[in-house]
Formats: C-alpha cells, structure tokens, sequence
C-alpha cells in the first residue's frame, strides 16, 4: 500500500512539472468541457503511474518510454507541433537524466552507512529538484519562451538528444561502490558531462535569441518599406489635390457664368458639389516640407474619421534636412502608435502633436492618454503588447532614426498620459 500511495505521490509531482514545463512554451487546447481542461496534471500523471506499473524495458528504452508517455499527454493537452513537442520531451528527459545521474553521483561519495539511507531518498530528492527547477523555468521565461515556437530552433535539436544519449552512456557504465579516487573521478565525470551539456544549451539559447532578433529585424525593415510605398501613394494623391484646388479658379469662373445666366439652381447644386470635395482634399497643415504636409494631413483625415481630436503645432519646416523616408518613419509609427492608443479610449480622443524647428534643432512631441499605464523598463516601453498598449510596436524604428541624427528621446508615463519627446539637431 505505502508502494502505490509513493507511486500516486511522485506522480503527481512529476505531473506538475510537466504542466510548468510545457506551460512555458505553449498554449493549453481550449475544452468544451472545462474539467476536462483541468485534469493536465492528473493526464501526465496518469502516464508516469503506467511506467511504475509495467515491466521495465531495456535500460536503453527507458527514457524512449518516458518521452513517448510525456509527448502524449503534451499533445493532448498543449497546442504544440508534433516535432515540437517530441524535441521538448527529450530535453524534459535529458534533465531528468542529468539530475538522477549527478544525485547518484554525490551519493557514492559519502561514507557507505550514509549512502544507505540515502540511496532510498533519491527518487524523493530527483522529484524535488526537478519540480524546483521546472518551476523556476516557468516563472523566468513564461513571457518570452513561446516565441521561440516561431523561430525555426529545429535544426538545434540534436542538443537534446545528442545529451541524452551521452547522459545514457555514462549510466550505464559500472556503478559498484569503488575507491574514493574511482567516486571522484566518476563524479567529475558526470559533472563534465552535465557542464558541456549545459553550455550546449546556453548556446543553442543564444543562437535562438539571435534568429528572433534578425527575425524581428527583418519584420521592422518590412515595415518601413511599406510605409514608404504608402507615403508615396499619399504624396501622388496630395499633389493631385493640390491640381484640383488650384483648378477652383476656372470652376468660379464657370460658377459666374451660370449666375449671370439666371440658371441659380444649377449653380448652387454645382458649388454643393464643389464644396463637399473641398472639405475632404483641404490641406490643414502647412509646413513648408512636402513629406511632413503629406503625412499629417493624412493622419489628421485619418484621425478625424476615426473621432480622434488632432492638436497640431509645426512651424516652417523647409531647413530639415532629416531624409524624406526618415521622417515618414517618425511621424507615421508615432501618430499610428497615439491613434491605437486612443482607439480604445470611451472618451477624451485626443493626440497633441507638436514639430518645431527652433535654433537648429528638430522638438517633436507625441502625447495622448491611454487607458492603462504603459511599463517603461531603461528608458523603452516593455515589449509586451498588453503592457505596452501598442506604443512599442515601430518605436525600434523610430529610435533607429533618432540615433542615425544624433539625437536624443524620452518616454514616459505619468497621470494617464504617454508621452514621446525627441530633440534632433539640424544642421544649417
């Protein structure tokens, strides 16, 4: 009885460090039933009682059955690929080994009588550790583990089950009570063992956080070229705005004509007409710089047609010498970023915008109220998009640009207000 009551206990704990484990690197399925959701523990549970339970295979098997019971009850329970899945059970595996194998080390090297009662405890002190550890990863990396799901990692696999193997090996060689040279030198072999396959990972670790980085990288460049593409799609619409208002003319002339013709209702249908395409292709903003006029009288458009208030300050901007795509950058990540920001507000829309170039230096300002506080983590809005409230999507790009200048930013968040500030200096 005390046999199955061990089994049900070391389980369950094992079950527990399976659901830290994978919970750090994937999403739980979503159950019609939602107790059936709630039985993760007891399913991987289940599958560590039926290896107590059946014959013991092979030494060599032993962890195949343990990686094959452990992807089981991950895929069933964990939206993870199948390939995914198979490389995290045996790394689960590979440290499950390493802990059992470095355990068992330390234990022969103590007096026989104390060995004794030790060796009876190992499975015990194994378990703890391993939950110790599974819920130290969990903790540490559950905000950031899941992406490494979209970085192509697969090709680092091997390190697991090269470092199972390796571990496998070194168990299976004679482990009979020798000399104390012999104890020492087989711990320093484990140990060994355990170093190279902890900085296999370390490594593999580095590797994966470089891929993510040019990953994300290569998603900004995207975005900025888009961006471009989408301000000269604006500059030919605004110059062919600017054609049709300087057309007006000859439609007065026209108008005229009609007046003094008597036909009074023809040309009041035609000035309605006229107006009502004025009113959309205004130019609100005048800057003296054809990129900076474009962008905000977009923006501005924009922003009116989703109910965002737009206080707009600039002044003569002729002398930027600031690149045209750079400042689509600037204005477009900001104004978007401040119009997301207040797409979720009840009330109280409002951007204020402020572009002065004043004694050879370029002040912008972004500032608009959010509904929850933004973290702000060494000067950088966190990289959480619920924390974040979308400011940190594009602002990678928008510093790059500041930087590129010579300039310098600060961002804060005080009072239910985010701000952006940036002093660039512009050469005369």
């Amino acid at each position: 009885m005390d046999g199955f009551i061990n089994s049900v206990l070391f389980s369950i704990v094992y079950g527990i460090s399976c659901e830290a484990y994978f919970g750090t690197i994937a999403e739980k399925r979503v159950w019609k039933q939602k107790w059936v959701g709630r039985m993760t523990v007891l399913a991987f549970g289940a599958g560590f009682m039926i290896i107590s339970y059946t014959p013991v295979p092979p030494y060599i098997f032993q962890p195949v059955r343990l990686a094959v019971v452990v992807a089981a009850a991950a895929q069933l329970y964990f939206r993870i690929k199948p390939l995914h899945n198979l490389l995290f059970s045996i790394l689960f595996c590979s440290i499950y080994w390493m802990e059992t194998m470095l355990a068992a080390s330390l234990i022969f090297m103590l007096p026989q009588a104390q060995a004794g009662a030790l060796e009876k405890k190992t499975e015990s002190i194994v378990a703890g550790i391993h939950l110790c550890l599974m819920l130290a990863f969990h903790y540490r990396y559950k905000k950031s583990a899941r992406k490494l799901l979209g970085v192509k990692w697969e090709r680092f696999g091997i390190f697991p089950i090269i470092s199972l193997i390796v571990v496998m090996a070194v168990t299976m060689l004679p482990w009979d009570r020798g000399s104390a040279v012999e104890n020492h030198v087989r711990l320093t072999v484990n140990l060994g063992v355990i170093a190279i396959s902890l900085c296999a990972f370390y490594l593999t670790g580095n590797l994966l956080e470089k891929d993510m980085e040019m990953q994300g990288i290569r998603l900004l460049h995207e975005r900025t070229k888009n961006q471009i593409n989408m301000y000269h799609n604006m500059q030919k619409s605004y110059e062919q705005q600017r054609k049709y208002l300087h057309d007006y003319k000859n439609q007065l002339a026209c108008i005229q004509g009609m007046l003094e013709e008597g036909r009074t209702k023809e040309a009041l249908a035609y000035i309605s007409k006229l107006t009502g395409g004025l009113k959309k292709s205004a130019d609100h903003i005048n800057a003296n710089h054809t990129a900076v006029n474009v962008v905000l009288n977009q923006k501005y458009q924009e922003a009116g047609d989703r109910g965002i208030a737009m206080a707009i300050a600039v002044n003569d901007l002729s002398g930027l010498t600031v690149s045209e795509e750079e400042i689509v950058t600037l204005l477009v990540n900001l104004i978007d970023n401040a119009m997301e920001a207040c797409g979720k507000l009840d009330k109280n829309k409002i951007i204020q915008f402020k572009m002065m170039l004043e004694e050879g230096e370029l002040i912008l300002s972004v500032r608009n109220p959010v509904k929850e506080p933004v973290r702000i983590k060494d000067g950088r809005v966190a990289t959480s998009k619920e924390d974040a409230g979308n400011h940190g999507i594009g602002l990678l790009n928008v510093e790059a640009v500041i930087k590129k200048n010579a300039g310098t930013s600060v961002i804060r968040c005080e009072d239910g207000w985010f701000s952006f500030s940036a002093m660039i200096p512009i050469p005369a």
